[in-house]
């Protein structure tokens, strides 16, 4: 039996954090340096692994909250908004909107959907995008910058998902990176397509303009999305010109506006990389999208 001490765990963790450690992989960082020789998790299990684990979380909570799976998107619920986190998967699975979303039942997802259909169809449509977003980034392309603007594109949708899911109100600059969400996705998408990095920095081309890289990518390569996609960035706000002004947007619709540009994400993304989640909840008893995005 090794012995350790929490000052033990909080040196480590010290260590842990200028070596850019993740919280969520430090407990088992730990427990490899504290025991050494004696290290074993599997068919062999060393007890003592979840003896330290358990002390790290009591010392450093945010390793039990801040895994960051594959990925993180939003769904709604009127204006409540759930963060939910893509996990890993390997070989096949089968996938419920429920489970996806992190709820414990089918009933706990009914209730926060409050009974109502429609609800329930449109955080399916919500848990496909973020899915067919983050599983769709891998299933790359020839150029390396493509995965990187998608990525940012996810990491965008996050903070979007963190900020919305945590506050009761809004705050006007949420609407950055709700906007830069769809806006790096996109061009990701067209730099897949073989437009030049150039041009896609070219202020007179397209810059920050949504409207126009939206209709470029329709151009280049057209979806079933595409009619629902231009509908949604045409109602996004100048977010260059606003950016030093207060949004006179109300909750619900910044809400909207957050789903709309995880849809336009996940469709830039799916076009390329042919996961499509999405279509699979159009074929089931959902049927076309527009159903509940008209």
């Amino acid at each position: 039996m090794i012995k350790f001490t929490d000052k033990d765990i909080l040196a480590l963790d010290e260590r842990f954090a200028r070596e850019d450690i993740p919280f969520h992989a430090r407990p088992l960082h730990a427990a490899t340096e504290i025991l050494g020789e004696q290290f074993s998790i599997g068919f062999i299990d060393n007890p003592q692994v979840g003896e330290i684990q358990r002390a790290y979380a009591r010392l450093i909570p945010e390793v039990e909250f801040t895994w960051p799976g594959m990925g993180t998107g939003l769904a709604s619920s009127v204006d409540r908004v759930r963060k939910a986190i893509i996990g890993v998967t390997y070989g096949t699975v089968n996938i419920t909107v429920d489970k996806g979303l992190g709820f414990s039942s089918y009933q706990e997802w009914a209730a926060w959907c409050r009974g109502d259909p429609k609800i329930a169809g449109r955080s399916a449509f919500a848990f496909a995008d973020m899915h067919d977003l983050v599983s769709g980034i891998d299933h790359n392309t020839q150029h390396k910058n493509v995965s990187a603007l998608w990525g940012l594109a996810a990491e965008q949708l996050k903070m979007v998902a963190e900020s919305l899911s945590q506050s009761g109100s809004i705050s006007s600059p949420v609407l950055q990176p709700i906007c830069l969400t769809a806006e790096l996705a996109m061009k990701g998408t067209l730099l897949h397509l073989g437009i030049p990095e150039k041009d896609l920095k070219n202020p007179k081309l397209f810059g920050h303009d949504l409207g126009k890289l939206g209709q470029r990518m329709v151009k280049e390569k057209n979806h079933r999305d595409d009619t629902l996609l231009l509908r949604a960035l045409s109602k996004f706000p100048d977010y260059v010109g606003g950016r030093y002004k207060e949004t006179m947007l109300t909750r619900l619709e910044v809400i909207t506006l957050a789903l709309d540009a995880q849809f336009v994400a996940a469709s830039s993304v799916r076009r390329i990389s042919g996961v499509d989640m999405a279509l699979q909840m159009e074929s089931s008893t959902l049927g076309p999208r527009d159903n509940f995005f008209p």
